[in-house]
């Protein structure tokens, strides 16, 4: 079970990695394209960037959800005060 916790957080962080530099990456490519006036830009970011970034994006969102899973740990019985 700790091996697949442990794969399941590598695959977690490697994929916000992978979206959060994919993000950054589209957004200023774009913002670039927008002041440039280069329509075809736009369509060359999103046609090859956007989806290997929602791609990301899912797989992360799976993972962080189970990652939400914990083990359950064993309660601790309340301890009785002592009479004085």
């Amino acid at each position: 079970m700790h091996t697949f916790r442990r794969a399941t957080e590598v695959l977690f962080v490697l994929t916000l990695a992978v979206l959060l530099a994919g993000g950054i990456l589209f957004v200023v490519g774009q913002g670039i394209a927008l002041v440039a006036g280069q329509g075809e830009w736009l369509t060359l970011l999103n046609d090859t960037i956007k989806t290997p970034i929602c791609v990301a994006a899912s797989v992360c969102a799976v993972a962080g959800f189970l990652l939400s899973y914990k083990r359950r740990q064993p309660q601790e019985q309340p301890q009785k005060a002592d009479a004085r």
